[in-house]
């Protein structure tokens, strides 16, 4: 019978170098996909066509230019996601754009960087926002290698990173349609590595920004209340009161009534549709025979809303819960698994979640595996399997059109197309369990 007689040492090399070969691997399999994918950027598909967010943006701000302001949030129709006809169709087709565009959905004021792009037709525009946002990439990997300073080896940290963002399809999806989702990411690690060297100030004003023009990061502004930091909280919300008074005198009062009107028609209704991530959408899903192909608003039985509100703020909840006590003991090393669940809590929780919003599961995992590394070795082993899951089944893109034609719309389907959902559920499950473990290991 033989036994393992190597030294623990040369066990420990072998592991090492065993990982390195598979980061160096994984960052070559991330680069030439991505690049592959970005070859065929411009190329439509049946899920995405090239520029359809930014076609909004570019659309809103070319009224605006025109005096044609009350035309920028276009009536609501069957179909939540675009814009088939009137005033705003015809400006984006005389812009150059082929298809139908998507609704502009965010405070005027998010409109004035957007004026500068139309002093070009549209796929000029594209293409420089498309170049704007890819630097963006760039800087966010550049952030995050700051940001997980705690995983060794500078070179190796950077080839994960790399490889941890350029394999996302979430993060390519909001690149090909034109989204401010990588702009929000960027604005995000800002956020985390900011607050994490207490420039409460600058880091609130980006908090108040993202929360402006996405509504749902109030939960950090609330969490950071919760944690007394009461500089960056103040300084939050005095960005986004200045955000809309600056709005309001802007663009005036009725385009923001309108815009008001236009938000509370579109909290009553709920989209099952594949690219809506959230719980909300899937209990939809499950619970409906709409297509999950068409994004048409649902009107949902009193009941049905109900539990979807209660099943959203039981997982706010029991985020809070997780975090204990307000004291600071161990802040420093908690801080990372608390930023990342609420991270991942923001992404599940609101009704409506865009697939090309999990790009953000990148920096929820890079906070988590900073935690991790400092777990004891005994610790570790259910770890990485389950993050490696929740990371596969947020970031790796299904063939949604081949795999309705293969399995139909039934159950199957349905829920092979909330890999996303589900994979950040199980993300944010490992996260509470490592913050309650790292409060067992570390408090005396």
């Amino acid at each position: 019978m033989s036994t393992n007689n190597s030294p623990p040492a040369v066990i420990d090399r072998k592991r090492l170098l065993l990982n390195r070969i598979i980061i160096v691997l994984l960052t070559i399999g991330g680069v030439c996909s991505f690049y592959t994918k970005l070859k065929g950027i411009t190329q439509d598909t049946p899920c995405a066509v090239y520029g359809i967010d930014f076609i909004s943006y570019y659309t809103a701000a070319q009224l605006i230019k025109e005096g044609k302001g009350s035309a920028i949030y276009a009536e609501l129709t069957n179909d939540f996601s675009t814009v088939s006809s009137g005033t705003f169709l015809e400006t984006a087709q005389k812009a150059g754009f082929h298809s139908t565009p998507t609704r502009y959905l965010y405070l005027p004021v998010f409109l004035a960087p957007f004026s500068w792009f139309t002093q070009f037709s549209f796929p000029t525009a594209a293409h420089l926002w498309l170049s704007i946002n890819s630097i963006a990439i760039i800087l966010v990997i550049i952030l995050q290698w700051q940001i997980a300073k705690g995983l060794p080896h500078p070179v190796l940290r950077l080839l994960l990173l790399i490889a941890l963002n350029l394999a996302s399809y979430p993060l390519f999806y909001a690149l090909k349609l034109g989204q401010t989702t990588i702009i929000v990411y960027l604005l995000m690690c800002l956020i985390y590595w900011l607050s994490l060297h207490n420039r409460e100030v600058l880091s609130g004003i980006f908090l108040g920004i993202i929360t402006a023009l996405k509504f749902s990061p109030l939960l950090f502004i609330v969490y950071f209340l919760y944690r007394k930091r009461y500089r960056l909280v103040l300084s939050s919300c005095l960005t986004i009161l200045l955000l809309l008074a600056i709005s309001l005198l802007t663009y005036g009062l009725p385009l923001h009534l309108r815009y008001w009107n236009y938000l509370t028609k579109l909290s009553g209704v709920g989209i099952a549709a594949w690219s809506n991530q959230s719980i909300d959408a899937f209990m939809l899903r499950l619970s409906t025979k709409e297509s999950i192909l068409h994004f048409h608003p649902l009107r949902t039985p009193l009941f049905i809303s109900l539990l979807r509100y209660l099943i959203a703020l039981s997982v706010i909840g029991t985020v809070f819960f997780s975090l204990g006590g307000k004291e600071k003991r161990n802040c420093t090393r908690l801080y990372p698994l608390e930023f990342s669940a609420l991270t991942l809590c923001l992404l599940i929780t609101p009704a409506i979640s865009w697939l090309h919003y999990f790009t953000l599961v990148n920096l929820a995992i890079i906070l988590m595996v900073t935690a991790y590394v400092h777990l004891p070795h005994y610790r570790r082993w259910f770890v990485l399997p389950l993050v490696l899951l929740g990371y596969a089944m947020s970031a790796f893109h299904l063939d949604w059109i081949s795999l309705i034609e293969l399995f139909g719309q039934g159950y199957v389907t349905r829920l092979l197309t909330s890999f996303p959902t589900i994979g950040s559920c199980l993300l944010l499950a490992v996260n509470l369990s490592l913050i309650k473990t790292s409060r067992t290991v570390f408090t005396p």
